[in-house]
């Protein structure tokens, strides 16, 4: 079967872009043609090639024909239904935050969507014609188990905190510094904003636990590592064998639960890490997040069930220009705050100075040079 799967970026090591080429890996090994189509590409998109898989970029570059398309934003679903009009087409839906990536509403484009926990399949479902009015298929995070947790266990040293994500600010990456160090635990801090990793599978064997939220909380759960959710959006503490089914049915997005964690309690409950609860997530992983499995299931969703009738190929044209105009906007909007935020700490150092001690008694001991160089002038 040859099998096209879409997104618009394949640049940098995030979560839907490590989905794309988890599932592209898997299905080149059961023996399928897989081509990966992104507009964007980098990083990832090599690491992908280095695989033997092929990327393209342009559209001029993508097969004539193919049996199956997996999408995996709204853009690449709209500009792959109207040039594969045969293809079994289903899209994946990473989020239901960004709107890019929600399910065109538009009948023909999709013949399923696919969600990978409970939260993104309610708001599929609370759309006003969810995907197009096509069926929800409910499946789960997966993730490589012969690249995660082969490494052993780590031996030696301080207990090592491993803080993962690519939504971490200064001040929020700095004040879990100092949480993980009331703990008694040795903070290491990575992701997009602060130090990229294109191999967590090295930084997690490394680590003791691993403090994030989404996918790299799946990855440390291979990787035989304890994993607690906490992040930008919530707070819902250890993973373990009694809190992981309401955890992986949020998406270990930190809101599964009522859980609030001041400084004090939030040290408390890292300080109470048991390497035990490594053994323990690899055992649910192995069950449940095995992307071997993952891939034979997605398979019979990509051969069976009706295909549906696409928009015309000029239709679909024009409505993923509307979606990557949208996209472009947003990073617009980011950008911005991010500058806005860089210039108030700057300001705030600023105004900081200008108040300190040292800064008066030197404005005072200048004083009499300045005035001597205004008389001259």
């Amino acid at each position: 079967m040859r099998i096209v799967i879409g997104l618009e970026d394949f640049s940098s090591f995030a979560g839907t872009e490590t989905y794309a080429r988890t599932v592209a890996a898997e299905l080149q090994r059961l023996g399928h043609e897989v081509i990966v189509h992104a507009a964007t590409t980098g990083p990832i998109a090599d690491q992908v090639r280095e695989q033997g898989i092929e990327v393209v970029e342009s559209e001029t570059e993508l097969p004539a024909t193919c049996d199956a398309v997996l999408s995996q934003d709204a853009a690449s679903a709209f500009s792959l239904a109207g040039r594969y009009p045969g293809a079994r087409r289903l899209m994946v839906c990473h989020s239901d935050y960004f709107m890019s990536q929600s399910p065109p509403q538009l009948p023909g484009v999709c013949d399923a969507v696919i969600v990978m926990n409970d939260r993104v399949g309610r708001f599929v479902e609370s759309l006003g014609s969810p995907g197009g009015g096509v069926p929800v298929i409910r499946m789960t995070q997966p993730v490589d188990l012969k690249r995660f947790g082969v490494r052993g266990k780590r031996t030696g040293g301080p207990r090592r905190a491993l803080i993962l994500g690519n939504y971490l600010t200064p001040d929020r990456a700095s004040d879990l510094d100092a949480v993980c160090r009331q703990a008694g635990l040795e903070p290491v801090i990575r992701g997009a904003t602060t130090t990229p990793v294109a191999n967590p599978e090295q930084v997690i064997a490394d680590a003791d636990l691993v403090i994030g939220l989404g996918r790299c909380i799946v990855e440390a759960m291979a990787g035989r590592r304890a994993a607690f959710v906490h992040g930008i959006a919530g707070s819902d503490g250890w993973v373990t064998a009694d809190s992981y089914a309401a955890l992986e049915s949020d998406g270990f997005g930190g809101t599964a639960t009522d859980l609030v964690h001041d400084r004090d309690r939030l040290a408390a409950d890292l300080a109470g890490w048991d390497p035990e609860m490594g053994a323990v997530n690899r055992q649910i992983a192995t069950g449940r997040h095995d992307s071997a499995a993952h891939a034979v299931e997605l398979v019979g969703h990509l051969c069976g069930g009706p295909t549906n009738s696409a928009p015309s190929p000029e239709q679909a044209d024009e409505l993923a220009r509307l979606v990557r105009a949208e996209r472009l906007s947003w990073s617009r909007y980011v950008e911005a705050m991010n500058e806005v935020r860089a210039l108030r700490d700057e300001l705030g150092q600023a105004e900081e100075l200008l108040d300190s001690r040292r800064y008066r008694i030197g404005s005072r001991l200048a004083a009499p040079i300045d005035a001597i160089r205004n008389r001259r002038r």
